[in-house]
């Protein structure tokens, strides 16, 4: 290819034979030039993948750091609205009440996504004892009824073997007791089965029992009769959302039996 290359810069004319072969050699020529140009194409493709993989590796690194703090600030939070809800839960016990409110966090639960019976981490050491009264940020929650040294098990209101004396917010005269049931409401009877109780009525404690006067339960779902006409009963809905309960707030009762 050279000397016909320089042959050709010294002689004006080209013999037939210098054309032939320059017309067999000049596809091979361009076919070895982009096949250069490929390879080097493929070299540069090949660096610059290197350099992206490794790019993005450092990227998911990061990515994993700021995705562990942000998950560690919202838990943060969370506690910390918590926290400041069971301050608020100290509404509801009476200033002149000699109680001791001690934050506990749930540490088991029973098999079920509802927490009619749990656990706590705080026990006989920190002062609880059974019938201390539990509470969230929004309502009644329910009672101690077994303790350790440092653990206590609280049934809740939702469980059916826990009932709670109440009376309507909105006309304190209507009174009668509340229990839980299989299907996590909550399950009632008024006293006085004319009394007027609609559909989104406030439900809170009497006072009569274990519990404080003026803790919320929950809300009115449904207003029924029974056949007799005798008794007028009510579904409610508990104030506390049993499902998403991490920290409760324990109070040691008074002396008063249920």
């Amino acid at each position: 290819i050279i000397l016909i290359a320089s042959t050709s810069t010294q002689r004006q004319n080209m013999t037939t034979g210098e054309k032939w072969i320059g017309n067999i050699l000049n596809p091979i020529n361009s076919v070895v030039n982009a096949g250069s140009n490929i390879m080097n194409q493929g070299f540069y493709t090949l660096f610059n993948f290197s350099k992206i993989a490794k790019e993005n590796d450092i990227l998911k690194q990061e990515i994993e750091v700021l995705e562990k703090e942000v998950i560690e600030t919202r838990l943060h939070r969370d506690e910390l609205e918590e926290l400041r809800g069971l301050k608020f839960a100290l509404n509801y016990i009476e200033e002149d009440e000699d109680f001791q409110p001690i934050a506990a966090n749930i540490s088991a639960k029973s098999s079920s996504n509802w927490f009619d019976v749990f656990t706590i981490d705080v026990g006989e050491k920190h002062g609880i004892s059974p019938n201390s009264i539990v509470l969230a940020s929004n309502g009644l929650v329910g009672r101690v009824f077994d303790v350790g040294g440092n653990w206590a098990k609280v049934i809740s209101v939702i469980d059916s073997n826990s009932s709670v004396s109440f009376q309507v917010l909105r006309n304190r005269s209507y009174q009668g007791i509340i229990s839980g049931s299989i299907t996590n409401e909550l399950q009632g009877y008024l006293f006085d089965p004319t009394a007027e109780v609609v559909v989104g009525d406030k439900l809170i404690t009497s006072g009569l029992g274990m519990y404080p006067e003026g803790i919320m339960i929950g809300e009115v779902i449904e207003v029924s009769k029974s056949s007799d006409q005798l008794l007028k009963t009510v579904t409610v809905e508990p104030a506390v959302n049993f499902q998403r309960l991490n920290k409760v707030l324990v109070i040691i009762p008074s002396s008063k039996e249920e």
